[in-house]
C-alpha cells in the first residue's frame, strides 16, 4: 500500500507542476529590443516573417510601451503590414493566445491558422486594438504550421506574451496522467482477519 501511495503522490505532483509549467509564454524579454532588428527565424521554435522586437521606452506614450506586459520588450508588425508565423521544423504548434495593443491609430486584426497550406481556422470577426490597453485574443488553435495576423490600418501593433504549449510540457502532462491511472487501477491486496 504505501509503494501504491508513494506512486499516487508521484503521479499527482508531476501533474501538479505540468500544470504550473503548461504554457510556454513567449514574452520577447531575451531579444535585444532593437526595433531595427527583426526576430531571427528559428526563435522560439518558429520563425517570424515581418516581425521585429521592440523596447518598452523606445517610444514613450505610445502602444509599445502601454502593450508591454512582460518586462522590457514586445514583439510587434515591423512594416505595419500582415505577419506570419510559422514552425521552424516543419512541425506544429499550438496558438493558445497573446496580448495585442495598437502602437499608434484604433485599429482591427483578424487571424487565419494554416496547416500545410490548408485553411483550418480563421476569426469570425476583427478584435479592435487601441493605444491605451493590452487586449487578451484567446484563440486554442492546434496542430497548426502557420498563423497569419492580419491589420485593417496598415500601421503597426504590439504583441506580448504569447502563449504557445511546449511539447516537453505536454509530454510530461501525459506521463504523470499514465501513473495516475496505473497507479488507480493496481489493486490493493486485502488483509484477512
Amino acid at each position: 500500500m504505501r509503494m501504491t501511495l508513494k506512486k499516487m503522490m508521484l503521479s499527482l505532483l508531476l501533474g501538479v507542476c505540468c500544470g504550473t509549467s503548461f504554457a510556454g509564454v513567449i514574452s520577447f524579454d531575451d531579444l535585444s529590443g532593437d526595433f531595427a532588428e527583426a526576430i531571427p527565424d528559428g526563435y522560439r521554435g518558429l520563425n517570424w516573417d515581418n516581425m521585429g522586437a521592440i523596447r518598452s521606452d523606445a517610444f514613450p506614450g505610445s502602444g509599445y510601451e502601454a502593450g508591454t506586459v512582460s518586462q522590457t520588450n514586445t514583439a510587434y508588425n515591423r512594416d505595419g503590414g500582415t505577419v506570419a508565423i510559422s514552425t521552424a521544423d516543419g512541425g506544429t504548434f499550438i496558438f493558445s493566445g497573446a496580448f495585442f495593443t495598437s502602437a499608434w491609430v484604433e485599429q482591427e486584426i483578424a487571424f487565419e491558422g494554416y496547416h500545410n497550406g490548408q485553411l483550418m481556422y480563421s476569426t469570425a470577426a476583427s478584435f479592435v486594438l487601441n493605444t491605451v490597453t493590452p487586449l487578451w485574443v484567446q484563440l486554442g488553435w492546434g496542430d497548426i504550421d502557420t498563423l497569419i495576423i492580419y491589420n485593417s490600418s496598415g500601421t503597426q501593433w504590439a504583441m506580448d506574451d504569447m502563449v504557445v504549449p511546449e511539447p516537453a510540457s505536454l509530454a510530461l502532462f501525459g506521463v504523470s496522467a499514465i501513473g495516475l491511472m496505473l497507479a488507480r487501477r493496481r489493486k490493493l491486496p486485502t488483509h484477512r482477519r
